[in-house]
């Protein structure tokens, strides 16, 4: 696997190393931030030295995280690849789609067998508070997922969303594609096919895929994974700028769900007034921020958004040298 790791772009001169001076001397850590996307794996020595190295998710996971065994395995590697020589280790591991007790516990054992350390693991949006520098907020990750965390007095875990792209994850890349053809075809059902592609969104949409028509477009979109509709998220604030009304309708109403999401999960008793949000698509999109903080302000005026621009692994570092 060691073939296919990159370096952080923004690491420093030599080998991907770079000072560390909020890790304390003497603790080799290990953070990792498992998204959607990508998985970045970040390694703190005893001296403080630090090697960051993201790469593809798709580069060893197989379909869901819990759906093969032998992801643990791949991952377990990479981790080994990165950080080798290191024999006992503090590990924390933030999961995309870790959302129950049970796959907690799952990830937890299988990877404790497999490296050589201290293993937590957690949801990768409770890695946005440590990375923030805050003990008690709120989070939310818009990305290839969607999900609304906080924490409430007794340290449980409150969530809402994170439901996955097929039927939820309001806001998220493959989201975002997904109500935006859904629109398109009403506007298709009741003005007329011409109607529907004179809007941007379904225009832009219909060139990606080659489909000349809505149908052909709906066949074209179902016909994938859910998951793969998401490279497209782009093209949904592209037309918003263009003035598409179906593209202005999808990001309001993702916006309004996710401010209704952090209310909710506000009101059943998570812990803190800043949400600290995190994502490819929340932090590429002005657009979608600035709409968020118009909804807060109408569904929870005591929430404040702030979007994280340290990256999430700085969390599971935080963590691991809490262990």
């Amino acid at each position: 696997m060691s073939e296919d790791l990159t370096e952080v772009a923004t690491a420093p001169p030599g080998p991907g190393a770079r000072r560390d001076p909020a890790v304390p001397a003497s603790l080799p850590l290990v953070g990792v931030d498992v998204g959607g996307t990508k998985t970045h794996v970040a390694v703190v020595g005893p001296d403080r030295e630090r090697r960051d190295v993201v790469v593809p998710s798709a580069d060893w996971r197989r379909g869901p995280m819990f759906s093969d065994v032998a992801n643990f395995d791949r991952l377990a590697a990479l981790v080994r690849d990165v950080s080798p020589g290191r024999h006992h280790t503090r590990i924390v591991v933030g999961l995309h789609g870790l959302d129950t007790a049970e796959q907690r516990v799952i990830a937890a054992t299988e990877l404790t067998t497999r490296l050589p350390g201290t293993v937590r693991v957690v949801n990768d949006a409770e890695l946005l508070g440590p990375a923030a520098g805050l003990e008690h907020c709120l989070q939310l990750i818009v990305g290839t997922g969607a999900i609304a965390m906080g924490t409430d007095d007794r340290g449980t875990d409150i969530t809402a969303d994170g439901y996955g792209a097929l039927l939820a994850d309001h806001g998220s890349a493959p989201a975002l594609v997904r109500e935006t053809v859904r629109r398109g075809l009403r506007v298709a059902d009741e003005d007329g096919p011409d109607a529907a592609t004179a809007d941007p969104a379904m225009a832009l949409l219909c060139a990606a895929y080659d489909a000349p028509t809505p149908a052909d477009l709906a066949l074209a979109v179902s016909g994938e994974d859910a998951y793969s509709w998401g490279r497209h998220a782009s093209l949904v604030f592209d037309a918003l700028r263009r003035g598409s009304p179906v593209a202005l309708a999808v990001v309001e109403e993702a916006a309004d769900v996710l401010a209704r999401n952090l209310a909710a999960v506000r009101r059943r008793g998570a812990r803190g007034s800043v949400v600290v949000g995190a994502g490819g698509v929340l932090t590429a999109q002005p657009l979608l921020q600035t709409r968020v903080r118009e909804r807060l302000r109408v569904h929870a005026p005591d929430l404040t958004l702030r979007v994280l621009t340290a990256p999430p692994v700085d969390g599971a570092l935080v963590l691991a040298a809490a262990l």
